[in-house]
């Protein structure tokens, strides 16, 4: 079954996760990514000391509301180049990401790669956490990042970050285990200007490895997180671009910068609007 989804994170103006995956299923949503960002709606469950309890208890009000998590979000960066520090503290809160995921019945865990390392840098950080996906029986999703400088001009985006062209991210991929480890296309990060990809060239490279994706549009040189069809985003070669690989992942929006900046008052119907677009996404590649 391809659900559609939301991150709940997108939606914390609303309300606290409960209040959001309700309104996330009554919007006409079949799933909800569970993001686990630093200070986030689920903190309280993350670094809760009574952490798998919560996370059953969440998991048990999710059933009885009729909604699934399809993925999760791990809280990022996932490291910094140089900063020993920073990654000790952060790898054991992505193991919990993942365990927590779980629990909730995510299948994927998006774990973002370090900007600054290379593909085998990053390999070993990733090889790292794959007991932990293992003994959870969840996928790791590298997502493509993107690095950019010299804002306003047309190479500004030139800078590549890790997984940022499409070969990096292959190259990425083919480091790891393909049983453990899949890729999640963000369709905005793959338009920025500068970069020398797309998101149709990304989709085409990744092929099966595609797992999951983050649905959202872009003006093409910021990263701002918007309603499809609103920026510069070509989704009509991106849905061919689907269709030609055979994508059988999810349809998960992450349009996270449109509900953050919405009055309260609007959230409700904001909600419904993005299920209808993540629904109409699911009808195009399934007709």
């Amino acid at each position: 079954m391809r659900y559609t989804s939301v991150d709940i994170e997108s939606l914390k103006k609303y309300g606290n996760a409960e209040q959001i995956v309700k309104l996330v299923k009554e919007a006409g949503f079949t799933a909800y990514d569970a993001s686990m960002f630093t200070n986030g709606v689920l903190d309280s469950v993350l670094y809760a000391e009574d952490w798998a309890e919560k996370a059953k208890a969440f998991r048990a009000y999710a059933d009885r509301l009729g909604i699934v998590c399809n993925q999760t979000h791990a809280p990022f960066p996932s490291a910094k180049k140089g900063d020993e520090a920073y990654n000790e503290w952060i790898f054991p809160r992505i193991v919990r990401s993942i365990e927590v995921g779980s629990i909730l019945g995510a299948k994927i865990c998006v774990v973002h790669p370090c900007n600054d390392w290379t593909a085998e840098e990053n390999a070993v950080f990733y090889k790292k956490l794959e007991p932990y996906a293992r003994k959870a029986g969840v996928k790791i999703a590298l997502e493509n990042m993107w690095n950019c400088v010299n804002w306003g001009t047309p190479e500004f985006c030139a800078t590549p970050a890790a997984c940022s062209h499409h070969d990096d991210f292959k190259k990425h991929l083919e480091l790891l285990p393909k049983d453990v480890f899949v890729a999640c296309l963000d369709i905005g990060h793959a338009e920025m200007r500068g970069l020398d990809t797309s998101a149709v060239k990304m989709i085409e490279t990744l092929g099966e490895r595609l797992q999951a994706i983050h649905l959202h549009d872009v003006d093409l040189q910021h990263d701002n997180h918007q309603i499809p069809f609103t920026q510069g985003v070509d989704f009509e070669a991106v849905v061919q671009a689907f269709k030609r690989v055979g994508y059988q992942g999810d349809i998960t929006l992450e349009t996270s910068y449109a509900p953050i900046h919405a009055p309260v008052e609007l959230q409700e119907a904001l909600a419904r609007y993005l299920a209808a677009i993540a629904t109409y996404f699911k009808g195009r590649l399934e007709n």
